[in-house]
């Protein structure tokens, strides 16, 4: 399933709450940024195959 299928079947609400999208090859990146949620207020992060 592509993430642009799965953006579509998601509810508006839940959509929303994605603050932050990164590239599998940023896997590290989006690691670190969702283990410091409160400083880069990242509530819902979403890696792309």
């Amino acid at each position: 399933m592509s993430i642009r299928h799965l953006d579509r079947l998601l509810e508006p609400r839940v959509k929303q709450l994605i603050t932050h999208r990164f590239k599998l090859a940023d896997i590290l990146q989006a690691y670190d940024t969702f283990g410091r949620a409160a400083e880069t207020k990242g509530l819902k992060v979403i890696i792309e195959a």
